[in-house]
């Protein structure tokens, strides 16, 4: 699931300001908003992103009537796709392309994310469309299934933010179901997160539909879990329990929360599960 990101090299604000400061279409319209634009995009950056603390502009406040207010809505969000050359083009490759990230941070896929989210929706937030800060990198899956809805039916923070919030320590478990041959599969919120913490992961984790997601990564590497134990028996010398805990601690290498090092953190807690693997009989077509 969701790892820490490393903050964009360049200073957000400050590339927002060279980005307003070349605009030559709509100048009466940019010289109106810029004061404000900017200070909004310093309180999203002191609030940590939290949408609570975030009401969008009204662009009405800065055109001469609602037209021109819908047109230069396109205009804002339009800066989010600039021509090479302009700014900020190489800012956003590099935070799409060369993030170094080998796993999603929203959900912890394997794979390295090439696309970027606006963790604020620009279609309600089209002053922030270009700050870097609220563009998160993220995997093809995610984008598809994280809803534009940003606070929850509740008035609560939706999404974790994974520049921002405290995510650098295991957030959730997978729970197993007997047969364990075969067993079907949970998400239990690790209970020692503070409690609005665990509410925020529990929100987060619907919105991106991760456990059907997960429950097809599962699929195929229980099957490997299952044949490492098989291969364990036949190897006396190699302890399940060691090995497991190898895996592990690759895993995290990539990311705390990365799907294998939830599976293989889960199944090492597993008392019961860990009795099966190495003693009880296993399936035949391994």
């Amino acid at each position: 699931m969701v790892s820490k990101v490393q903050l964009p090299e360049e200073d957000s604000v400050e590339v927002l300001r060279n980005i307003l400061a070349e605009r030559r279409n709509y100048r009466q319209f940019y010289d109106r908003i810029a004061h404000d634009l900017v200070a909004q995009a310093e309180i999203f950056i002191e609030q940590n992103g939290n949408p609570l603390m975030l009401t969008p502009l009204d662009l009405n406040d800065y055109t001469d009537c609602e037209e021109e207010a819908s047109q230069r809505k396109k205009s804002l969000i339009g800066l989010y796709s600039p021509k090479k050359g302009k700014l900020p083009f190489l800012q956003l490759e590099a935070i799409r392309k060369r993030n170094g990230l080998v796993v999603c941070p929203s959900c912890g896929e394997p794979g390295r994310p090439r696309t970027l989210d606006h963790y604020l929706p620009k279609d309600m937030f089209p002053e922030l469309s270009v700050l870097l800060l609220n563009l998160t990198p993220m995997c093809d899956w995610c984008q598809g299934e994280k809803l534009t809805g940003y606070i929850t039916e509740d008035g609560k923070k939706r999404y974790i933010h994974p520049y921002f919030d405290d995510v650098d320590r295991p957030l959730f478990s997978i729970t197993f179901t007997t047969p364990f041959a075969t067993p079907s599969i949970h998400i239990s919120v690790n209970e020692e997160l503070p409690e609005e913490l665990s509410l925020l992961v529990k929100s987060h984790l619907e919105g991106i539909d991760f456990l059907n997601r997960f429950k097809e990564h599962f699929k195929t590497r229980y099957i490997s879990v299952l044949r490492r134990a098989k291969a364990s028996r036949e190897n006396e010398s190699e302890s399940l329990w060691c090995l497991f805990s190898i895996f592990l601690e690759m895993e995290e290498e990539k990311s705390i929360n990365s799907w294998d090092a939830v599976l293989y953190r889960s199944i090492l807690a597993n008392d019961e599960l860990m009795g099966y693997l190495e003693n009880d009989p296993l399936p035949e077509y391994l």
